[in-house]
């Protein structure tokens, strides 16, 4: 996302370009900015973004587009320039995408029902705007013309790239089509945000109105006292059942106890035929979606609509990404009969006789019963200690302050009512818990940019983590993003286990891409990469919190200061090592359903029902069950959401790329700032100005291969041909 605003504290060393140090000044304004949602400045002025302000601010933003459009369209062809033609064009909706980006922002982060509703009134209005120049021909065609003057062949490769990628997602959009055919386009998309919504809907229904009666307590032998407390009490909220003739009540969201812990096999098939088996209704708004993506893709030229999704990614096609999904189901494969074997083996021994097909309602219990063996010896909870919050976030920093030569400082906030003046020396922060530091080059003492860090959970937050980008710079001025997470709330002593620590450098690693990318063009940020890319730095940075080394630098016990013992972390890179290869194999079955029916639904599905294909094509790497399960693409949000559909697979794909491009940390020494360096300048730097496969290359030195991880897994036989398919 893109932000920009007011700038109430101006701490002068953390904000000159390209001075290190100098000092504070200070900004005491505290009366109304005229819009703040989009004014120009480098920080946000917070307390200014009200909720009535969201709608002034949205008014203006788009009636300076509609200004700006006449002037591009003023433009001839003897006065047209890069500057006045295509990124004019391409910031027509500068301030209102900024509007947009900051509410969304205050939308995750410091959420109100006033804030809620301003942005239900903002959306619909920006919508009916936008429909004003949905497929503007006028621009369209000069921008054409602009692109076959003489000067256009004399410009910079990315900015001739820029060219090149405007006048495709023209050609491949809006633009392209007759009136007739956009006003079809326009029935389409709305019919399909008609379906998502109802799919939407039925998941929200299902998982508040199925519910199971139990009146035998027999019947829920196994479950804990607690467990039957709530239930009875559930069943009593709904006129169920009295203190002498109890009833238990078991809906979607106790369910899980039941199909874990229940010894009852009956109570916990009727259990998971409800559970399992909801939303039956949504898969006839699937099959429409399919037959509307499908026509929406053939109007814009394309053959399918996972070949318009793979357009502008590394596939380039959505037959590529078929053909990497089944490359690393294949080469799995082996590991995971031997994994399904191992499983049912010791499933068997929990039910006390063999098992070849596995009742599904059976396999939480039994798992429970037959927990997966451990490294020995190992408890991930003995690593808490270790995980001091603000050792790992200093440790974390210095880490990566070596590795890409950059400097990483922390300065003073301030909450601020509306209206109050900022004191000088701080930056205002949406709540009094956000931080913020500065980024700078260690040798040339450029600001390259800041962040904000949002760590723990409160009302109003959006929960998971997140990292957004609030500001891309211009003409080398600092970006600005806000990395969020909800780990642990602070306690004394404050400590995070590791999943908190995977986070947090993960989240890391998406700042870093934000923070580090200079391209030529803004338009170019890291954000504009290739989206089965994007993922690839926050999953490379995740790679450090297994490696001894790295741990050296922050693992540190928060009573006596000892470092981590070198058993502990042996243990903890085994356990990763010996991790199930079955989360994967889910990942890529979905991965696969999602690409097959998004590449041929007419061929496949159409006519059929959803389960028998997904049985079918799925065989191979399923589990054995006793009875047909369904899919899950009934359930899944991922199915009906445009940013993911034919792309599930892109999670895969990323964290094989970042596995490879790990590869060579492994080999030169994960500390190796000359490696580092290398990947800031090859990775993070260009931003999206060249195509992510040539960033890899010149990293890599080579095309990308998938055996770093695969041999993650174990897998000492790779494919002979492990390379990574792209465009």
């Amino acid at each position: 996302m893109k932000k920009l605003f007011l700038t109430l504290a101006l701490v002068t060393g953390a904000w000159q370009t390209c001075n290190a140090e100098a000092p504070a000044a200070q900004v005491t304004i505290g009366e109304q900015e005229p819009h703040p949602f989009f004014r120009d400045a480098l920080l946000p002025a917070w307390s200014q973004m009200t909720p009535e302000q969201l709608l002034v601010d949205a008014r203006a933003a788009m009636e300076e587009a509609r200004k700006r459009r006449q002037t591009l369209l003023q433009v001839t062809p003897e006065t047209a320039t890069f500057d006045n033609t295509f990124l004019a064009a391409a910031r027509i909706n500068a301030q209102l995408q900024q509007v947009q980006c900051y509410m969304m922002h205050l939308m995750n982060v410091a959420s109100t029902p006033e804030l809620m509703q301003a942005q239900a009134t903002m959306q619909a209005e920006a919508a009916r705007f936008q429909a004003e120049t949905a497929g503007d021909s006028a621009i369209g065609h000069l921008l054409e013309e602009a692109a076959r003057a003489p000067w256009a062949q004399q410009l910079s490769p990315a900015r001739k790239r820029y060219i090149e990628q405007a006048l495709k997602r023209r050609q491949m959009g809006e633009a392209s089509l007759s009136p007739e055919q956009r006003k079809r386009l326009a029935e389409i998309n709305k019919e399909i945000r008609r379906l998502s919504l109802q799919f939407y809907k039925n998941l929200g229904n299902s998982r508040n109105t199925w519910e199971l009666e139990v009146t035998d307590p027999d019947m829920l032998d196994g479950l804990p006292e607690r467990w039957r407390e709530k239930a009875a009490k559930a069943a009593r909220a709904k006129g169920i059942g009295t203190d002498e003739k109890p009833a238990w009540l078991i809906t979607q969201g106790n369910a899980h106890e039941v199909l874990t812990h229940c010894a009852v096999e009956e109570t916990r098939r009727q259990c998971w035929l409800g559970t399992s088996t909801h939303c039956q209704e949504n898969e006839a708004l699937i099959y429409r979606t399919m037959e509307l993506r499908h026509e929406c893709a053939q109007m814009l030229g394309f053959r399918n609509y996972a070949d318009m999704q793979a357009k502008e990614r590394m596939t380039g096609s959505g037959e590529k990404a078929l053909a990497f999904v089944d490359k690393m189901l294949n080469a799995l494969k082996p590991l995971y009969d031997a994994e399904i074997d191992a499983y049912l083996n010791r499933l068997g021994q929990a039910k006390g006789e063999p098992i070849t097909k596995l009742n599904p309602w059976d396999e939480a219990y039994l798992s429970h019963r037959a927990p997966a063996p451990a490294t020995p010896g190992f408890d991930s909870g003995q690593l808490t200690p270790y995980f001091e919050t603000e050792r790992v976030l200093r440790g974390m920093m210095e880490i990566w302050e070596h590795l890409l030569s950059i400097r990483i400082t922390e300065h003073p906030t301030v909450q601020l009512n509306h209206g109050e003046p900022c004191p000088s020396g701080k930056v205002e922060v949406w709540h009094k818990d956000v931080r913020f530091y500065t980024v700078h080059d260690t040798s040339t003492g450029c600001h390259l940019g800041s962040f904000y860090l949002d760590l723990y959970p409160r009302r109003g937050k959006r929960g998971d983590g997140w990292t957004t980008p609030i500001r891309f710079g211009h003409e080398g001025e600092p970006h600005l993003a806000a990395m969020v997470t909800n780990i642990t709330p602070p306690g004394h002593p404050h400590l995070l286990n590791h999943g908190d620590v995977y986070v947090i450098f993960h989240e890391f690693g998406h700042l870093m891409h934000m923070l580090l990318g200079h391209p030529e063009l803004p338009e170019h940020h890291a954000m504009s990469v290739e989206r089965d890319f994007i993922e690839m730095p926050s999953q490379l940075q995740e790679q450090w919190i297994w490696e001894p080394e790295a741990l050296a630098t922050f693992a540190t016990h928060h009573k006596t200061g000892e470092p981590l013992p070198a058993v502990l972390a042996r243990q903890l890179a085994e356990s990763r090592q010996n991790s199930p290869v079955s989360d994967t194999m889910r990942m890529l079955r979905h991965s696969k359903l999602d690409l097959e029916i998004n590449l041929y639904f007419h061929e496949k599905f159409k006519g059929r029902p959803l389960d028998e294909v997904a049985a079918e094509l799925l065989a191979p790497w399923q589990l054995p069950y006793s009875a047909p399960t369904p899919s899950d693409m009934r359930t899944v949000h991922h199915t009906m959401n445009p940013g993911y559909a034919a792309s599930f697979y892109t999670y895969i794909w990323s964290e094989a790329m970042s596995m490879d491009a790990f590869s060579r940390f492994r080999k030169e020494g994960i500390m190796n700032p000359a490696t580092g360096a290398d990947y800031r300048r090859c990775i993070l730097e260009p931003g999206g100005s060249k195509p992510a496969l040539e960033l890899f290359r010149d990293f890599m030195g080579r095309e990308p291969d998938s055996a770093a991880f695969l041999q993650r897994f174990g897998a000492n036989q790779c494919p002979p041909d492990s390379k990574i398919p792209t465009r």
